[in-house]
């Protein structure tokens, strides 16, 4: 499975719950959905992983394995994969 994961001014990644799907492509289209008339610039990845993340708020993480929010972690795995941009 593929997330969008869109990049912070902090250099945090963000996920927002829904935005899992069986294609990059169809990461870039919700990207484009999402921030292509706004902020066409801002760098995303289609981040590539085998367990759900969290789908019950959003979450950020700085390396791949732990999303976070609040400083409560809500997936905290070391995944096996590729990250992609």
């Amino acid at each position: 499975m593929f997330s969008l994961l869109e990049q912070h001014i902090d250099e945090s990644w963000w996920y927002h719950p829904g935005d899992t799907f069986e294609t990059e492509t169809e990461v870039e289209q919700r990207f484009q959905e999402e921030f292509g008339t706004y902020d066409p610039e801002r760098p995303h990845m289609a981040f590539e992983h085998n367990e759900p993340l969290c789908q019950d708020q959003s979450t950020c993480t700085f390396d791949f394995k732990t999303f976070e929010f609040g400083g409560m972690v809500f997936w905290p795995k070391a995944l096996k994969g590729t990250f992609k941009r």
